[in-house]
C-alpha cells in the first residue's frame, strides 16, 4: 500500500510541474521589431533589418541590434532601446509568459509568426511587436 501511494505521490509531483518549454523554443532566433507602441509618442514603424532582437536560449541572453539615431544623454541601456547584450529570464505566472529583461517585466503573446512582448502602455511602457 504505501508504494502505491509513494508512485501517486510522485506522479502528482512530475505532472503539477510547470516548465514552458514551448515559449522558449519558439522564441529562440533572430526578431525584428516591426512596431513599438506605447509611452507617449506615437507609434513607431520600423524596416525589416533595421532593429533587431536575437534570442539565444543557451546564454539566456537577447542580443538588441538599432540602428536607428538616438539623441539622448543617457548611457546605453535596455530601457531606452540602445544596442548591446542583455540577460532575460522567461517565467510563468497563471498561465501568463512573462520576459524579464534589466528590472522590466513583459508579457509574452506568441503567434505563428508574430512576437509581442507588452511591458505595460496601461503604465506608460512601451509594447514591442516583431515578426521573423
Amino acid at each position: 500500500m504505501k508504494k502505491i501511494i509513494l508512485f501517486l505521490l510522485l506522479s502528482v509531483c512530475f505532472f503539477s510541474c510547470e516548465k514552458n518549454t514551448e515559449i522558449e523554443n519558439t522564441i529562440q532566433g533572430k526578431w525584428n521589431v516591426v512596431q513599438i507602441i506605447g509611452g507617449f509618442s506615437p507609434a513607431k514603424n520600423y524596416e525589416e533589418g533595421a532593429f533587431t532582437w536575437f534570442f539565444d536560449l543557451d546564454n539566456k541572453t537577447v542580443t538588441i541590434n538599432n540602428k536607428d539615431v538616438f539623441n539622448t544623454l543617457y548611457a546605453p541601456t535596455f530601457t531606452n532601446d540602445q544596442g548591446g547584450v542583455y540577460t532575460f529570464d522567461i517565467s510563468t505566472e497563471n498561465k501568463v509568459d512573462y520576459l524579464l529583461v534589466d528590472k522590466r517585466k513583459g508579457t509574452i503573446t506568441l503567434t505563428d509568426s508574430e512576437l509581442t512582448i507588452d511591458f505595460g502602455i496601461a503604465f506608460d511602457d512601451i509594447a514591442y511587436i516583431f515578426k521573423r
